[in-house]
């Protein structure tokens, strides 16, 4: 999937529809709105769910209104960064669920007051950008892909917003103006004057600028076209969400005259005047950007189909026993050819595999061998993992790692999925016990843990033997490929490497280890186990992405733990996804005689960081 930066120059993208309104449709107090992401989590992730089967590829998290100072001006408190957090990671989880891909922004609206106005009771500048950062950090904690400056009315607060995102971070930032029938803001700025004023903004202009909100379509076309005429020669892509007209009340209820099909009739126009993003605001449904989205596609929704078996064509029949050759290659093969890269992704929370499948292609044109597929991670449901790489070995030419967790499983459905695995072609197995479901969404269920890692080892091991867990005969012995973990950073160290030589006793044949942030730490491991590591090593590597995710995962995060220099480089750092990036390739470069191979783990399951990353442990093979 390509970065939001790169997707806002090239295309036509559709954005979700309006979002306050859709709530006041489903009965909810318009005075709680600014809440819902803390009150009523089912409610927004539907709407953002209804909005992605619509066609949406753009998401706004749930926050317009969400700052202190809007808070403040309607008697309602909260935890800011929290709730921005929560709302983000809700926009993530409608996004894994759906399974297509789609961007998040960060949506940043007004303050309750203009700033640093003299005419006009205002807000300090300072102050302003204090407000807006509170809301970035909780947005950048959860995960969002860039920011949407919106509904704005002066260039002051525009500034403010901005300049607390680019102090935080070198995300992408989109900015919208709001403009009123007569051509011009609440506080007279034309979209003459508003493009004159992003395009010299500090640091540049924004990635993308337009309008959105105002009195319906034809309005809002009228101020993009005018922002086109400025934007000319730039290269800076426009945006438009239009109302779906002006409001009335009709029978008791706010109305909205523009139909989908007539949102649908100005979207030509919309791209004629160089829109990159369509979208909607006030007013429009799921229907709307429905509507949009057949406009824009000019084609049916697209569904992902999964290949069907292969036909042998000496006789007909399906082949449902063996896969191509490439996905099958079990990792020993690897060890001998080149410095091995793995790269671990989630399975979707939902039934669609496009995100992982995507994903997944973008790595092998990338030169990576395998992808480990993670297991319900912190215990949080998801597609099942040997499903998913299946589905990764048959859409590619890739190898795959399944995490096989002992957690959920009795001793009998153990290997009767490990045996329906093999067939399958799922060969290269990572021995974990698993994360407790206390951890995650159903803390009531219960787990089982017949075996630990150690005893699923043996298992294996007897299966590539010839026989089950009770030394009954399987026919034909299995080829797996037995992976375990190993966490260098563990407080007993001798307890960790006394496990280790348990695991390798029973059968283990390669090592992953937890990722970690400094030769050291895997030098002082190597220590007191390297008599022990005959067998390869593959290195955990989890690029830091941001200040807030270093001291998150050095504080809360079992198995992990950074060096406080290190983290202390990301407090004042501005791009922190390339310093992350750079000191990855540093310890890679370090320890690369020391180990077999990197497993890299991706912040957010966003591989894109991860990539030039991968370039460069290729480019040192050359």
């Amino acid at each position: 999937m390509k970065s939001l930066a790169e997707a806002l120059r090239e295309g036509v993208w559709v954005a979700d529809g309006g979002i306050g309104t859709w709530f006041l449709t489903q009965g909810v107090d318009a005075r709680q709105l600014p809440l819902l992401a803390l009150t009523h989590e089912d409610l927004v992730l539907r709407c953002h769910l209804e909005y992605l089967q619509a066609g949406a590829q753009i998401l706004e998290t749930h926050t317009f209104n969400a700052n202190r100072s809007k808070l403040e001006a309607l008697g309602l408190s909260a935890n800011v960064g929290e709730l921005h957090r929560r709302a983000a990671q809700l926009a993530r989880h409608a996004r894994d669920i759906y399974g297509e891909p789609a961007y998040i922004l960060g949506s940043l609206g007004p303050l309750a007051l203009p700033v640093g106005s003299e005419g006009v009771v205002s807000i300090e500048r300072g102050e302003a950008e204090a407000i807006y950062r509170e809301a970035v950090s909780g947005l950048l904690a959860g995960g969002v892909d860039g920011f949407i400056v919106e509904t704005m009315s002066d260039l002051s607060t525009i500034e403010a917003a901005v300049h607390a995102i680019r102090s935080e971070c070198t995300l992408p930032v989109v900015v919208s103006l709001a403009f009123s029938p007569w051509g011009n803001t609440l506080y007279g700025v034309t979209p003459e004057e508003a493009v004159e004023a992003l395009l010299a903004l500090p640091g540049g202009p924004p990635a993308a600028i337009g309008a959105n909100c105002g009195s319906g379509p034809t309005p809002l076309l009228d101020a993009v076209i005018r922002m086109a005429e400025q934007t000319r020669g730039s290269g800076i892509p426009l945006v438009a969400y239009p109302n779906a007209g002006e409001p009335t009340m009709l029978d008791g209820h706010v109305h909205y005259p523009a139909t989908p099909a007539y949102m649908a009739a100005i979207v030509p126009a919309l791209r004629a005047a160089g829109c990159s993003v369509i979208g909607g605001c006030c007013g429009t449904t799921p229907e709307h950007i429905r509507a949009v989205r057949r406009t824009v596609t000019q084609a049916p929704e697209v569904r992902i189909s999964l290949p069907a078996p292969a036909v042998r064509p000496e006789d007909g029949t399906a082949d449902t026993g063996e896969l191509r050759s490439e996905a099958t290659r079990s990792l020993r093969d690897y060890w001998r050819r080149r410095f091995f890269v793995s790269v671990e992704l989630d399975p979707p929370r939902g039934s669609n595999p496009a995100r992982i499948l995507s994903a997944a292609r973008e790595l092998e044109r990338h030169a990576v061998d395998a992808i480990n597929v993670a297991d319900s991670p912190m215990a949080r449901v998801r597609m099942g993992a040997l499903a998913a790489a299946r589905l990764i070995q048959e859409n590619t030419a890739l190898a795959t790692i399944l995490h096989f967790t002992t957690r959920d499983r009795n001793l009998m459905g153990l290997q009767s999925d490990l045996l329906g695995a093999h067939a399958l072609g799922i060969t290269n197995i990572l021995c974990l016990t698993g994360d407790p479901p206390g951890l995650g969404d159903y803390a009531h269920a219960t787990a089982v843990y017949d075996l630990d890692s150690v005893g699923l080892v043996k298992v294996l091991q007897g299966f590539n033997q010839g026989h089950d867990a009770l030394n009954q005969p399987i026919g034909t012995a299995t080829q797996f490929t037995i992976g375990v973990g190993v966490n260098p950073n563990a407080e007993s160290l001798d307890a960790e490497v006394e496990r280790l030589r348990r695991k390798i006793e029973a059968g283990a044949q390669f090592v992953m280890t937890q990722p970690i942030y400094a030769p050291e730490q895997w030098r002082r491991f190597w220590d007191k186990a390297g008599k022990l590591l005959s067998i390869p090593v593959v290195l955990g590597v989890m690029p830091l992405v941001s200040y807030r995710q270093a001291v998150y995962l050095n504080n809360e995060v079992p198995g992990i733990a950074i060096p406080e220099e290190i983290v202390a480089r990301f407090e004042s750092v501005q791009d922190s996804v390339a310093l992350g990036v750079d000191l990855a390739q540093d310890l890679i470069q370090a320890l690369r005689q020391e180990i077999q191979g990197v497993y890299l783990v991706p912040s957010f399951n966003r591989i894109e960081p991860l990539l030039p990353l991968i370039e460069a442990v290729r480019k040192a093979e050359s």
